[in-house]
């Protein structure tokens, strides 16, 4: 595991057991097939572009996916914590703050699909690349004393299995991959953990 200091809140970030990681992309690539034969489907919702359309479809991960993904990811919020302070500062919110880990999600790309500049609920979020094109990035943006400077990560199938967690309100995006090839795919989950009681207080 690495731990990685930006200028403002760092994150950290591992890889995922082979067994997890294979049962987690056969659930991923059913998610595309419905994609792809949109009758199958259950339930799509995506970011919106400035247009108002939708890109980068996500699907709600299964319920028993979900529960083998949380054994395996809360040890990595105390990982966190003892790398960097910024869950102890949101502590002092709440009394008894029990960690709540929400159901993750799918996310599908394609050739021009692209995930706009976002943050996310909660208090950490995770990112894990299943399925990576030749070439994608994953995009950190945060405010400097002058302008917007950003934290690019640049992703090959070298990194599928890789997981990052992060500061679920630090901004971040993803850029549209190059491709050829219009059946070529970017998988990848993203999810959040709360901290009880967060929530609400953020929302007041």
């Amino acid at each position: 595991m690495k731990a990685l200091q930006l200028p403002n809140d760092g994150y950290i970030r591992s890889s995922l057991p082979k067994d997890l990681f294979d049962t987690l992309l056969i659930e991923g690539l059913k998610c595309y097939n419905k994609l792809s034969n949109p009758g199958n489907a259950t339930r799509i919702t995506g970011l919106a572009r400035p247009d108002g359309t939708q890109t980068c479809p996500h699907y709600d991960m299964s319920d028993k996916n979900s529960d083998y993904l949380k054994q395996f990811m809360f040890p990595y919020v105390d990982r966190y914590m003892e790398n960097f302070p910024y869950i102890q500062n949101m502590k002092c919110l709440t009394s008894n703050s029990p960690f709540i880990f929400k159901k993750p999600w799918y996310n599908i790309q394609r050739p021009n699909d692209y995930l706009p500049i976002h943050t996310h609920d909660g208090v950490l979020s995770y990112t894990i690349w299943l399925k990576l094109p030749p070439l994608s990035e994953f995009i950190f943006y945060y405010s400097g004393i002058v302008h917007q400077m950003d934290y690019t990560m640049r992703l090959t199938p070298q990194d599928e299995g890789d997981f990052i967690f992060f500061p679920a309100t630090l901004n971040h995006g993803v850029h549209p991959f190059p491709s050829n090839n219009p059946n070529e795919i970017r998988i990848s989950i993203s999810g959040n953990i709360s901290l009880q009681g967060v929530d609400d207080y953020l929302s007041k």
